[in-house]
């Protein structure tokens, strides 16, 4: 028989592990929300999820008890995910949705920056043929034109 000591300490192990899956679960739902997935991509992206998720649980129950699974087990993860699901949830999805907005802003930042270094040679070709086919013409010098006006006699 195990004491009450080891039994509290896999205990809120298993409650951290229902804190943790309802955590991921919260990350795929963002996730699934800003790739909409359709109906082929739906299940591949449910088994990712679970494929990630299975080991991290398993590490959890062999941290608590050396992988045994009990009542307590079960209860536990549910407690911890209900109190997750209650209490953080929200914050945790705001949070995530705070942070995909900023990094998109800045991916957007960077890629018009990028898009703008690239084209700023263009810029400065398109300039340079601009001026040089819409300069002024340059003014001709005056030619001094000497013409011979023969003057008349009779007039004065």
């Amino acid at each position: 028989m195990e004491s009450l000591g080891t039994q509290l300490y896999a205990f809120g192990i298993v409650l951290l592990a229902g804190i943790t899956l309802g955590l991921f679960f919260d990350l795929f739902r963002v996730i699934r929300g800003l790739l909409r997935p359709g109906v082929v991509s739906t299940p591949i992206l449910d088994l990712l999820f679970w494929a990630l998720i299975t080991p991290i649980l398993v590490l959890y129950l062999i941290l608590a008890n050396w992988g045994e699974l009990r009542g307590y087990v079960i209860i536990g993860l549910l407690l911890g995910l209900s109190f997750y699901r209650l209490l953080l949830s929200g914050m945790v999805i705001s949070l995530l949705l705070w942070l995909v907005q900023v990094i998109g802003g800045f991916l957007n930042l960077v890629f018009s920056f990028v898009i703008w270094l690239a084209s700023f040679p263009i810029l400065l070709i398109q300039e340079a043929r601009f001026s040089w086919s819409h300069r002024p013409k340059p003014l001709k010098a005056a030619k001094r034109v000497w013409r011979f006006k023969p003057r008349l006699r009779w007039r004065k």
